[in-house]
């Protein structure tokens, strides 16, 4: 085990995030545009991009001052504008930012009633909690590679807090002491208790107890004033900042930040189909600020919902991890303490002002969740251990299913988004790995316009797997396109006329560009053993969201669509599923 400094800071251990030399973001701009255009378009672009990267040219000022800035800071060069990405977000949360998670229940959906779950959940963000202020976990490595464990102070007693134009980050300092969960039941807050006054953690079948005396067996409706925090960042920054001039609300509102987690309890979802659709635009008994949000439903399903703005998927696996493996132990925790965790209703002050705008929240809500088609399924045919005894890897097996399935339903290859994980670099997050290629492009007319032999066919595919790993490893290692490209705009709003650019360069207004930034499809691939689905929104409106979880036997995928564009999402969903079979039967050893 690790101290809790170097846990929480590998600085002195892990590299920082290179600054890609123009040469090479050069090269793979060109690669990543060229399937996503016309001939006609390709040359445009690329003539743009010839200008841009010419010698002591646009690119070349605007990379010195990116060194500078790398030099100046003792962190990721990336972070401050990447956080600013979030935090500038002014569209809902629910819809555009947060992503969701549910969790398998096979091991305990018959050993706990609601109240000792909450119980049992709450014991377990506590010790997580009290673990990582000890040092006390594991860390996180790839292959023997350390990873970067900054984002494990983000993940308890922290919320995001709207503010006009730019909200604002809040993380408690570490503290053992005095510690609660806030459960919000019936639309009602309330405070529990999971620590007491020396930081002891109380036993889990007490917290329960307390949960079922003092919480479920009040069934007075309260207000969802949490409805707030579905609406877009600019409302919700003004109904903040009239909530909180009641000094009672404003309490209520510090509780909900000061607090480990909320638990939520959702009596509205009778199945896990259903579950995965109201974690994201069921606004009862939410709120979508906080960093971690643990919904357990009538049926004894946990889910979460994540506020992503200082943590991503990869990082939050170790909260999921935890919570997952302690549900299949016994109930029964010694716990550090015998007394009787204290419960708190807590009663918004609700001027009749503030009950119309939270009224008026309620009907924007519901007029937006409309919006949106939600589905999902779980690919129980084979998984990655069939797709790796053909040789490919299980990733860009499935997006060689999936670039097979864009074109089959929109007759036309778009951009699609899919996130690399950079941990191995200090404070590193993501890198975008466009995931349509020329490789995977010839694969899919060969394959639709017909006459190639299975033979040609595997051919393609290992060409288009081995293309599509190799820029993963690029975008792993920090030499990706788009977080480059993305810093050197930022350059430009910074430092422009310093620099002598009175306008921003072409190459962000181009249309090439901007075809490839656009996420037509936004993906997001985990492993996560315990997980049953994944969902987050649309990124485009006439495009889609697809959260995928490949495992030994099985591929979970999760599509979210625009309900006007519900249709195409189901027969996208239809066509991936064809595809995965087809690649199958091409990959097959029998050649």
């Amino acid at each position: 085990m690790r101290a809790i400094k170097t846990i929480l800071s590998l600085k002195n251990e892990l590299p920082s995030l290179p600054v890609p030399p123009l040469s090479s973001t050069k090269s793979k701009l060109l690669e990543w545009v060229e399937p996503l255009v016309t001939k006609e378009q390709f040359q445009k672009t690329s003539n743009v991009i010839e200008r841009f990267f010419e010698e002591n040219g646009e690119a070349v000022k605007l990379q010195t001052k990116l060194y500078e800035w790398d030099q100046s800071r003792t962190g990721s060069w990336l972070k401050p504008f990447w956080v600013n990405s979030y935090l500038e977000h002014r569209d809902h949360l629910p819809y555009s930012m947060n992503f969701n998670i549910l969790l398998k229940n096979d091991h305990y959906k018959n050993r706990f009633t609601i109240a000792e779950m909450a119980g049992q959940v709450s014991f377990l963000a506590a010790e997580l909690y009290h673990a990582i202020i000890d040092g006390d976990v594991e860390q996180d490595a790839v292959k023997g590679k350390l990873l970067d464990m900054s984002q494990y102070k983000y993940f308890f007693r922290s919320v995001r807090i709207p503010k006009l134009e730019r909200d604002t980050f809040y993380v408690a300092d570490f503290n053992k002491k005095n510690n609660h969960v806030i459960i919000l039941y019936k639309n009602n807050v309330y405070k529990v208790q999971v620590t007491n006054h020396v930081g002891a953690i109380y036993q889990s079948h007490q917290i329960a107890a307390a949960i079922e005396t003092e919480i479920l067996a009040d069934q007075d409706e309260g207000i969802n004033v949490g409805i707030f925090t579905t609406a877009k960042r600019d409302k919700a920054a003004k109904a903040y900042e009239m909530l909180s001039t009641s000094k009672l609300n404003a309490e209520i509102l510090q509780a909900i930040a000061d607090s480990i987690v909320i638990i939520s309890i959702d009596e509205d979802s009778k199945d896990s189909e259903e579950a995965i659709k109201n974690l994201m635009l069921n606004a009862n008994n939410k709120y979508f600020d906080k960093t971690i949000q643990m919904i357990i439903t009538k049926q004894h399903e946990l889910g979460f919902n994540i506020e992503h703005s200082t943590v991503d998927g990869t990082s939050i696996a170790a909260v999921i991890s935890h919570i997952s493996k302690g549900l299949k132990k016994d109930f029964h925790q010694a716990g550090q303490t015998f007394e009787i965790p204290i419960v708190e209703k807590r009663t918004w002050e609700l001027k009749q002002e503030s009950l119309a705008m939270l009224n008026q929240f309620h009907d924007d809500h519901l007029r937006q969740k409309d919006n949106y088609h939600l589905q999902s399924r779980v690919f129980t045919d084979f998984g990655a251990g069939e797709i790796k005894r053909m040789n490919f890897s299980p990733d860009a097996f499935l997006h060689m299913a999936l670039q097979i399935a864009q074109y089959r339903t929109y007759g036309r290859f778009e951009s699609v988004y899919e996130p690399v994980s950079v941990r191995f670099f200090y404070e590193g997050r993501t890198e975008c790995a466009r995931a349509t290629s020329m490789e995977k492009r010839r694969l899919v007319e060969a394959m639709d316009h017909g006459g190639e032999s299975k033979k040609v066919l595997y051919s393609l595919m290992q060409r288009a797997s081995a293309a599509h790993s190799d820029r993963i490893r690029d975008c792993q290692k920090g030499y990706g396109v788009e977080r480059h490209m993305y810093g050197l705009e930022q350059m430009y709003h910074l430092f422009g006329p310093e620099l002598g650019l009175e306008e921003l360069p072409e190459i962000f207004k181009d249309e090439g560009y901007l075809t490839m930034r656009r996420d037509f499809i936004s993906t997001s691939g985990m492993a996560y053993e315990n997980v049953k689905y994944r969902m987050f929104g649309p990124v485009v409106e006439d495009g889609h969201g697809m959260a995928y979880i490949i495992l030994e036997d099985s591929i979970s995928i999760n599509i979210s669509s625009y309900t006007e564009n519900k249709i195409k999402g189901n027969q996208l969903m239809e066509h991936l599923l064809q595809a995965l079979n087809e690649l199958r039967m091409i990959g097959a050893k029998d050649l």
